[in-house]
């Protein structure tokens, strides 16, 4: 987002919110279903379209996963699979914080 425009990036950004708000409840113009739980969100600015790939965890959580500047009428395979695979990241990352470490028992007698 750092090389968008303040105005393009303003716009990304109240999408983004909109998001938050309505979660899935946008209509078709601004969200879509990729592929599983993977979203894309089509912010559009100065005739140029964009498309951020997200995600929604438990609750209202939004964790975006790849934004692009779309250049073709279809979603490239491999933007997808970026998705893809930082979603299974987020998901390791969320097990691995709710995993407590396993600690070793020290009140037990030497003999």
């Amino acid at each position: 987002m750092d090389a968008l425009s303040d105005k393009a990036r303003a716009k990304c950004l109240a999408y983004l919110r909109q998001v938050e708000e309505h979660g899935f409840g946008l209509p078709h113009s601004v969200i879509a279903k990729v592929r599983g739980k993977i979203w894309e969100l089509r912010p559009e600015w100065g005739g140029i379209e964009y498309r951020f790939f997200y995600v929604a965890i438990v609750g209202r959580r939004i964790v975006a996963l790849h934004a692009i500047r779309k250049q073709s009428q279809k979603l490239k395979a491999k933007d997808i699979e970026m998705a893809e695979s930082r979603y299974h990241d987020v998901l390791k990352r969320l097990v691995d914080e709710a995993t407590p470490p396993i600690r070793r028992r020290t009140d037990q007698k030497e003999s």
